[in-house]
């Protein structure tokens, strides 16, 4: 059987020392045969910076790129020349991660807590702090805005903050530093669809049914990774330098947000607009369809 070869690209989360790869299933499916029995032989690479990866889309040197909802959905309304085919994590909600001294939320009184701006967004963190902890926001607990995720962990892990909310990854890392999770915080921050599965408009159209076939491995990819821990822990710990703890926790706490149906959840695709571009948040459902290829989108 003659394979069609499809390269994708993945990238790292900045400042995570190389060690979190958003989508790290294809590595275990090709080593499965799982792309391989639906048709496809998948070059699965690591490619760093957002623009590189669209100029590979552009110039035909790639055709899949998984990437951050935020930075598809700011470049598709820039440019209109991407789509997204699908998604592998609609929603995986923040951990509050502090000082190893806080022993809980309530003793965050008199401290400075840092989030970063986009995903602060509507965040009810006045009834938050006053619910969960009998605290006020501004008069007993501080929130800073920073303008990354990457800045916020820097700042956490730099004794300039007291704690800080993050996405899992981060906090992972941070736990390793010796910092720990706030386990009673509720999931009210998050960063919609940090997982997209994105290519150019022309290749949409082109390789349809192509990457019908790549969807099909690649739910069974997400699946498998996700049924098999000690393959994953072992792929975690060789690919990317994880410790045993690291790899068990990404495992158990991160990968099980993936969602193997690989599609867009509306309401998160709302979520994320409002962050990227307030202003266009009423058209949101005409954005989507311009956006989304059609069948990919729930809800």
């Amino acid at each position: 059987m003659t394979l069609v070869h499809l390269n994708v690209m993945y990238g790292h989360l900045e400042g995570t020392e190389r060690k979190f790869a958003r989508d790290p299933s294809g590595y275990l499916s090709i080593e499965a045969g799982i792309y391989q029995r639906h048709g496809l032989e998948i070059s699965w690479n690591h490619v760093q910076g957002t623009e590189e990866r669209y100029r590979r889309l552009e110039s035909g040197e790639a055709q899949i790129s998984f990437v951050v909802g935020r930075a598809s959905l700011q470049h598709f309304l820039d440019t209109y020349s991407t789509r997204v085919l699908g998604c592998v994590m609609n929603s995986c909600p923040y951990y509050l991660v502090a000082d190893a001294a806080v022993g809980e939320l309530r003793e965050l009184k008199g401290k400075t807590v840092a989030c970063r701006e986009g995903p602060a967004r509507g965040v009810p963190f006045a009834r938050v702090f006053q619910e969960y902890a009998g605290i006020k926001l501004d008069g007993e607990v501080t929130l800073k805005l920073p303008k990354s995720d990457q800045e916020t962990f820097h700042l956490l892990i730099g004794g300039q903050v007291a704690a800080a909310l993050l996405p899992r990854p981060y906090g992972f890392m941070a736990e390793e530093k010796g910092f720990k999770r706030i386990a009673a915080w509720p999931d009210v921050v998050d960063d919609p669809l940090p997982i997209t599965i994105e290519t150019t408009a022309a290749l949409a159209k082109e390789r349809r049914d192509e990457f019908r076939a790549f969807f099909e491995a690649h739910r069974e990819g997400v699946r498998y990774i996700n049924a098999n821990r000690n393959e994953a822990i072992k792929l975690l710990a060789g690919k990317f330098g994880h410790s045993p703890a690291l790899a068990a926790r990404t495992v158990e706490e991160y990968l099980v947000c993936m969602d193997e149906s690989l599609a867009v959840d509306f309401k998160q695709f709302e979520r994320l607009l409002s962050q990227v571009a307030p202003e266009k948040s009423s058209n949101a459902r005409q954005i989507a369809s311009e956006w989304i290829v059609t069948g990919a989108l729930r809800g």
